[in-house]
């Protein structure tokens, strides 16, 4: 296999007698993140581990062009709810994508997963680029421990409401490979559909662009999600206190000519408090923003009407329309959605 090659990668349920093969490429693997922080997954480096990842049928074995490369645990929750445990590959097939090709085939494998979930350590800031290049977004952390800064990172998929391409905006323009996707910066974001008590949904209106938008904006270096997600409710719409009551999933936007990819992450929210002042920054008040609060029927067709006149505004038009029909057909649930029996915000 040449380096410069891009094998075939294929998933298979391990058998018994590559145990002691997965077992040694797991300690491989896993080597770079003993030596600089001292932690691996526990137990990988045991046969044992491996013998019941076999026997719960949990364990699946990478294959590129036919050869072992690697393994992954998988766990079915129920309801739709799935996690990745250790994906690892031979440290000698590196920078191959065999990784990404397993991580998306294992995503395809299986269809009923509603959300996915997985743990990194935030020191390995590889390992952090890989997933948050596949789409998870980090949604909290582990307290660091005693002796040492090492702390594990949480991360989560949702599911996937719209890609959007300009090829899909414009026709006529050429349609992008996901080769060259892989080679776009990319920017994560946290976007809201906020109620108020009388169920009016706020949005955002900007006259420089001629268009309406959800309220929610970019993830700062350092923040998980919900962070984000409070901070940028807090400074456009003044929000206070807000209580999370839905995921709603996630948009991806592939804008060529930016070089840009953008991942943007929505959630159904209430107001929990009183609304304070806003905090725009000079450019979005240069842009004519302003809050207005309406139905989220009207909204819709408030967007629906949108005659956006640069590129962006026809992404974010697209995007948001994406997500505000994903809220209306979940029925603008007013349950909280509560993760490890605690609000989010």
């Amino acid at each position: 296999m040449s380096k410069n090659d891009r094998p075939s990668v294929a998933l298979e349920t391990v058998r018994r007698t590559e145990l002691e093969t997965l077992r040694a490429i797991a300690v491989a693997a896993f080597a770079e993140g003993l030596r600089e922080y001292g932690k691996r997954p526990d137990g990988i480096e045991t046969i044992g581990w491996h013998e019941r990842g076999c026997a719960e049928g949990s364990y699946l074995a990478i294959r590129a062009d036919g050869r072992l490369a690697g393994g992954a645990r998988v766990f079915d929750y129920g309801e739709g709810m799935f996690r990745l445990g250790s994906l690892f590959v031979d440290p000698a097939l590196h920078g191959r994508g065999i990784g990404s090709q397993a991580l998306a085939a294992i995503e395809r494998r299986y269809p009923q997963a509603s959300r996915w979930s997985l743990d990194t350590p935030a020191l390995n800031a590889r390992s952090r680029r890989f997933y948050e290049n596949a789409g998870y977004v980090n949604v909290g952390n582990s307290p660091a421990e005693r002796a040492s800064d090492f702390r594990l990172i949480d991360y989560v998929k949702l599911p996937l409401l719209l890609e959007i391409r300009e090829a899909d905006l414009f026709p006529g323009r050429r349609d992008t490979s996901p080769r060259e996707e892989a080679g776009f910066a990319l920017r994560q974001a946290a976007r809201a559909v906020l109620l108020d008590a009388d169920g009016r949904l706020a949005l955002m209106r900007v006259t420089r662009s001629g268009l309406h938008k959800l309220p929610g904006g970019g993830i700062e270096a350092g923040e998980d999600v919900f962070a984000a997600l409070r901070r940028e409710l807090r400074e456009e719409v003044g929000a206070g206190e807000i209580q999370l009551t839905d995921e709603l999933g996630m948009t991806a936007e592939y804008i060529a000519e930016y070089r840009l990819k953008q991942f943007s992450y929505a959630y159904a929210a209430r107001l929990s408090g009183p609304l304070g002042a806003s905090a725009l920054t000079a450019e979005e008040q240069s842009d004519g923003f302003a809050l207005i609060w309406t139905r989220p029927e009207e909204a819709l067709r408030l967007m629906r009407s949108d005659r956006p006149n640069g590129l962006s505004g026809h992404f974010i038009r697209c995007r948001d329309l994406a997500i505000v029909r994903r809220f209306l057909e979940q029925g603008g649930s007013d349950d909280v959605w509560r993760r490890g029996g605690e609000t989010h915000l």
